[in-house]
């Protein structure tokens, strides 16, 4: 059927229809470019032994096969668990804490407010620069404040407090990427969850005070099932963030993934393969991992949100 024998409705719909299209062209033309097409494209170089330079050979599941036996992969895995097991359990709490006190009638909470975002939209160099220097063993702040802590009593009596090497002992390596991330990360879910604490109707707060409900029953029964959504949001964005660490390990190790490799990601593994070994084929086939266990994860916490998130009054 021609457009001239539609209805005078229809041709407006269509017209309407067109007229989004187009201007969802550019993006749409962006997003094909730089997304779309290096996502398949990435996916072919996987089957591929590809070097940069020298021919390709077609190897097929080869690439994968070899990065299941690859104990740097399982290790630079077990660490990027590792990061996100403490990072994002730890940033959520803080930050629940963050938000409850900012929505109190505190003074100067404004101001607290944009301390707190500020740690967010700092670029991540800076701020892995700035913290290299808070690690530092001898004249970094941190040491120095832990060592002020340790030596008050009771604390001088049963606490053997010595300076930490953060960026030198590969036990503390990982604990050193999860400070930091709670650090830069806490602000930002604070105001997320603000924004939810915000919109909860005071009449459940009020009916719950006239029934003699406590501060600690009214947080569990009331404020963290109606924030649930936003728990529910910031738990998968966190979650694959954390997934994708890879600057804060670059810059905080000078280039390296930490002593011993123990700061050794995913996403840095796939840089060393791809960019210093020029191995494409199995950077190409680590990244689809590293795809494939974010999306898992995510769809089982989407699974599982529907017995605990709670959406509306």
């Amino acid at each position: 059927m021609g457009i001239r024998k539609l209805s005078p409705i229809a041709r407006r719909r269509l017209g309407e229809n067109l007229e989004a299209y187009l201007y969802l062209l550019p993006v749409l033309l962006i997003l094909g470019m730089f997304t779309i097409f290096p996502l398949f494209r990435a996916f072919q170089i996987s089957l591929f032994r590809w070097p940069v330079f020298g021919p390709k050979e077609f190897v097929g599941f080869a690439n994968y096969i070899k990065l299941v036996g690859d104990r740097e992969f399982w290790k630079a895995l077990r660490n990027t668990a590792y990061y996100v097991a403490g990072s994002v359990p730890i940033t959520l709490l803080l930050a629940m804490g963050v938000a409850v006190l900012l929505n109190t009638r505190l003074r100067g909470r404004v101001v607290a407010r944009s301390g707190f975002f500020i740690s967010y939209i700092t670029p991540v160099v800076a701020v892995s620069l700035v913290w290299r220097w808070i690690f530092h063993r001898f004249y970094g702040l941190l040491n120095y404040g832990l060592e002020w802590i340790t030596s008050r009593p009771p604390l001088e009596w049963w606490v053997d407090f010595s300076a930490i090497d953060w960026l030198n002992e590969p036990r503390f390596a990982i604990p050193a990427l999860i400070i930091i991330g709670v650090w830069q990360f806490v602000g930002y879910q604070a105001i997320i969850l603000l924004a939810g604490l915000q919109n909860i109707d005071r009449q459940y707060y009020e009916a719950a005070r006239v029934d003699g409900a406590n501060a600690w029953h009214t947080f569990r029964h009331i404020t963290v099932p109606l924030l649930t959504p936003q728990i529910f949001f910031l738990l998968i964005i966190s979650m694959i963030g954390a997934f994708q660490l890879f600057t804060q390990v670059f810059v905080l190790f000078v280039g390296n993934p930490g002593p011993g490799d123990a700061a050794m990601t995913i996403v840095f593994y796939i840089y060393e393969k791809g960019f210093r070994e020029f191995k494409m084929g199995i950077a190409s086939a680590a990244s689809y991992i590293l795809f494939a266990v974010i999306f898992v994860l995510t769809m089982i916490q989407f699974r599982l949100s529907r017995r605990w998130v709670h959406y509306g009054g």
